[in-house]
C-alpha cells in the first residue's frame, strides 16, 4: 500500500475527474493531472468486479506496483478494465507503459 501523502484524497479526486488528461491502454484508463508530489489512486468499478474482496485485491496489485517502482510527479487515477481480470501477469507492464507516455 502507498503511504496516505502518496494517495489521492476525495478533493483532488474531483478535481481531476474535472480537468485531468485522459490515456488509454488495454488494462487501464488513466486520468491525471501534473503536480510536483507523485500520488495514485486505483479504481475498480462495481460494474466489472462485483466481488468486493477481488476489487481490493487489484487495488492492492496496483498500489504495490506502483510503490516498488518509479513514480512520475502526477496526481493520477487509474480506473481498471474487465481485460485486466482476465490476464494479471500484464497489470504492471500495462502501468509502466501508460506512466511512460506522460511527457
Amino acid at each position: 500500500m502507498l503511504l496516505k501523502k502518496n494517495r489521492i484524497n476525495k478533493g483532488l479526486f474531483q478535481k481531476i475527474m474535472k480537468i485531468g488528461v485522459i490515456l488509454n491502454n488495454p488494462y487501464f484508463t488513466f486520468m491525471y493531472i501534473k503536480q510536483e508530489i507523485p500520488q495514485y489512486s486505483f479504481v475498480v468499478p462495481k460494474k466489472i468486479q462485483k466481488n468486493a474482496i477481488l476489487r481490493n485485491k487489484f487495488r492492492r496489485i496496483g498500489y504495490n506496483f506502483i510503490k516498488k517502482n518509479e513514480q512520475k510527479p502526477v496526481a493520477g487515477i487509474f480506473f481498471y478494465k474487465k481485460e485486466a481480470f482476465i490476464d494479471k501477469s500484464g497489470i504492471g507492464k500495462e502501468i509502466t507503459s501508460i506512466l511512460n507516455k506522460i511527457k
